[in-house]
């Protein structure tokens, strides 16, 4: 299969949905340009970006296909899975059917029941609603320690030197920004000794390391 080429990602440094990508793209050595959307300034919703993507959301990835086409993708899962299906190896799930199944459901739990809840638009959206910014950052940290104390029971029994077992997956794709999420809600992780415990290891990861926040060109 020929391999695409000319891979451009759209990011924004503290995004975690971005970091999931940017692991993905370093593990599998993936080549590719950063180029940076400012969240903060709202430079997501400026005319040349929303010409790239509608939803005015990073992590969008940019490429050209073997055949000459340019093709656009967002959604970090949307994208990983592009990722993982065009590049195998290393791959981000176990082989057994039903431990990738159990991986899928970890990440799910991340992506779809805690880290929305702490999305720029969402937090806005309850800060005006409320009329008070702690009251949206009280909800933040309540829906992380809730999904936090099932995560942490869920993975007592899946859990090895990884998230899952003894391999890197997308469940510790997923599970490492959104520790670095809850810390800067200052949720005290000494409450969540596994979770810690994964965290602390997972950072030594050099693709994740490497995809990290503080290693991007656009860190404020």
């Amino acid at each position: 299969m020929a391999v695409p080429s000319k891979f451009v990602l759209y990011s924004y440094w503290r995004s975690s949905c971005s970091w999931r990508v940017r692991s993905v793209l370093e593990l599998k050595k993936i080549p590719y340009e950063y180029r940076a959307i400012n969240l903060i300034k709202g430079e997501q919703y400026g005319e040349e970006f929303r010409h790239i993507n509608p939803l005015s959301q990073v992590p969008t990835l940019q490429f050209q296909t073997s055949d000459g086409r340019n093709e656009i993708l967002n959604e970090s899962m949307a994208i990983i899975d592009y990722l993982e299906q065009t590049f195998p190896t290393p791959s981000i799930y176990p082989k057994d059917p039903i431990e990738r199944a159990k991986v899928i459901a970890i990440s799910e739990t991340i992506v779809s029941g805690i880290q929305p809840i702490q999305n720029l638009g969402v937090m806005r959206k309850i800060e005006e609603l409320t009329g008070s910014k702690d009251k949206s950052v009280e909800w933040s940290r309540e829906w992380i320690r809730k999904k936090f104390q099932l995560l942490e029971t869920m993975l007592k029994s899946m859990s090895g030197q990884y998230t899952f077992g003894n391999q890197l997956t997308l469940a510790d794709i997923c599970l490492v920004p959104q520790i670095a999420n809850a810390i800067k809600f200052q949720i005290d992780m000494n409450e969540f000794p596994l979770l810690k415990r994964l965290n602390e290891f997972l950072l030594t990861i050099d693709s994740i390391q490497k995809a990290h926040p503080s290693n991007q060109p656009d860190k404020q």
